[in-house]
């Protein structure tokens, strides 16, 4: 799975959930793992990579789109990705923002949170 492929998924209705198993997915196909060599963190560093960048594109390209705001939102529920959060505060409207905010600045450094605001 590419990122163009990802991003076009989640246009259509998929959660970045159901994107991060099929990209890894993907990547134990490619590289033939049999079953009983993959672990639970077998392509955890090469998943969070994609999904940053996947996240940061979603955020650039399609701000403002309620399906990209869902799927971010409902990302940020499970990881700490800055990418994802940072492309959910800056480019959306969004429920409860100001608690997400704090949380947000909390998670992260304030040079990389300055310009959210509790709007």
């Amino acid at each position: 799975m590419d990122l163009a492929r990802a991003v076009e998924d989640v246009l259509l209705g998929a959660s970045m959930r159901q994107v991060s198993v099929s990209y890894r997915q993907a990547l134990i196909e490619d590289f033939g793992f049999r079953p009983e060599e993959v672990r639970p963190d077998t392509f955890r560093e090469e998943v969070g990579s994609f999904m940053r960048r996947l996240a940061r594109e979603l955020g650039e390209r399609h701000a403002g789109d309620p399906r990209v705001g869902q799927a971010l939102f409902d990302w940020i529920m499970e990881c700490d990705h800055y990418e994802a959060w940072d492309a959910l505060l800056s480019g959306f409207v969004v429920d409860g923002r100001d608690r997400l905010v704090r949380r947000g600045k909390i998670l992260f450094p304030g040079p990389l949170t300055a310009h959210w605001t509790d709007r």
